[in-house]
């Protein structure tokens, strides 16, 4: 949808892409100063494989701070990406055959890592009744023998949901009867609208060794392109994720890392302001689409995303959300992420990464649309 989006756009067209999921803010200046003084200072050199170690200090001291859990640096490494830490700990736990668990609707990258390293993803499906909350009892009815490992994504890409707690609390519980390993994908983490907040220490003790968080610089400090992701965990799968960067990307880019310990270091406020300027969009957009006859969309309570449900536009004609969202690209210049690349049929994916002006009017040709349709 994104590259079609840019094809209409380079022929002229007034394109409303809601499709990248990525914040619209730039990177902000404190970070780029400290890239940029890396390069004066001739920090273009090779890292060590699991990263400086000033940036793995970071990276632990944040978690520290901000989810009250303690890594040490020797538990952290970094890579060229949240991408590429899931993937490093897929290779590094899986073996071929083994089954890991993933919630649906999922961030399509989490099944493909899985199928990368030679496993299977099983998918558990949440309900939109029931606001796609992933709970320890979904979780149980999907294991096998064969799970090595969970995905939790909370907030959840696309769906926005966030594991409560409790229910956080009682999978680190089951991981350690069941001799699973979670791994908790955090990428929006410091983008949720309120609630209560994991208390990471206690799950970390309950999983014992069978708790690995990946994480990433990209949403929270604006840093997609930058390409800064991190391992935390036990040393041994830590130890091994280094040892597959060294023999694959070498080491992330240094100076980048320093930029990337600024981030992690430096004051927050920052991050204050990004998420208090998203729940600000969520307020306008998530009623906004509700009230467009015939959908229904779940209140997202972190990220940059709406997951409405679209299926009663579904017919014949249109049977597809793939078929509806191409109809509205090229009907209405709107751009919209289908829900099958999710595995959620029926459902598409609206990114409010974007400013208000083209929300309201992204509504609007949306609602318009919609319009000319049969509901069903």
């Amino acid at each position: 949808m994104s590259q079609r989006a840019g094809a209409l756009k380079a022929a002229g067209r007034r394109i409303l892409d809601f499709s990248v999921g990525e914040p619209d803010q730039e990177t902000p200046a404190p970070i780029v100063a400290a890239a940029v003084a890396a390069l004066h200072a001739g920090k273009t050199r090779y890292s060590p494989a699991a990263g400086l170690p000033e940036l793995r200090a970071a990276v632990a001291r944040r978690y520290a701070a901000t989810d009250r859990v303690s890594f040490t640096p020797e538990e952290v490494a970094v890579t060229v990406g949240g991408k590429q830490a899931l993937y490093l700990a897929c290779q590094a736990l899986l073996d071929l055959g083994d089954d890991v668990v993933v919630p649906s609707p999922y961030w399509p990258t989490f099944a493909e890592a899985v199928r990368l390293a030679g496993g299977r993803p099983v998918f558990a499906k949440t309900r939109e009744e029931d606001g796609f909350r992933v709970t320890a009892r979904l979780i149980s009815r999907a294991l096998t023998r064969k799970t090595r490992a969970v995905v939790v994504n909370s907030p959840s890409n696309p769906t926005g949901a966030v594991i409560q707690p409790a229910e956080l609390l009682a999978l680190a519980r089951l991981a350690r009867r069941r001799r699973f390993t979670i791994l908790y994908d955090d990428t929006y983490a410091r983008l949720a609208f309120g609630g209560a907040h994991p208390r990471l220490q206690a799950v970390r003790d309950a999983a014992g060794e069978r708790f690995v968080v990946i994480g990433t610089a990209s949403k929270t400090y604006c840093m997609t392109g930058w390409r800064i992701g991190w391992v935390l965990g036990p040393k041994a799968l830590v130890d091994a994720c280094a040892a597959l960067v060294s023999h694959s990307t070498q080491c992330p880019t240094t100076f980048v890392q320093v930029a990337a310990a600024q981030a992690l270091d430096g004051p927050q406020d920052v991050v204050l302001t990004l998420a208090a300027e998203y729940r600000r969009r969520r307020e306008y957009i998530h009623p906004a689409l509700a009230a467009i006859p015939g959908i229904t969309c779940v209140r997202p309570a972190g990220g940059f995303y709406v997951f409405p449900n679209m299926e009663r536009y579904l017919s014949r004609d249109v049977p597809t959300t793939l078929a509806l969202c191409g109809r509205l690209l090229e009907k209405q210049g709107v751009a919209l992420v289908p829900g099958e690349g999710f595995g959620a049929p029926g459902y598409a994916r609206l990114s409010f990464a974007r400013p208000i002006e083209e929300l309201r009017e992204g509504v609007d040709r949306i609602a318009t649309f919609l319009g000319g349709l049969v509901l069903g």
